[in-house]
């Protein structure tokens, strides 16, 4: 994994020691694809057990409801937290 993909793990980590609550899983990946390829958000996504890459650019590529939207808001600014800039270059 390169290591700019090592440091947005280590971001996740950081914002979500508990790990990835399943409902927040669309709605992270979409925050994801904001900074990411949609290969680098599949490799990131699958970085966690059990997550497979092309499921995870799959999903990633799925409209959000509503109600996801605006908990991507929330994980956006949760992940912000811990680095998280999706036009850091």
């Amino acid at each position: 994994m390169d290591a700019h993909l090592v440091r947005v793990v280590a971001m996740l980590e950081e914002a979500f020691p508990g790990g990835i609550a399943d409902e927040d899983r669309l709605p992270l990946l979409a925050v994801l694809s904001e900074g990411l390829s949609e290969w680098n958000t599949g490799v990131v996504g699958s970085a966690f057990p059990g997550v497979e890459h092309h499921r995870v650019m799959n999903d990633a590529a799925r409209p959000l409801s509503r109600a996801q939207r605006e908990r991507a808001g929330v994980l956006r600014r949760r992940l912000a937290g811990a680095g998280w800039d999706p036009d850091e270059d």
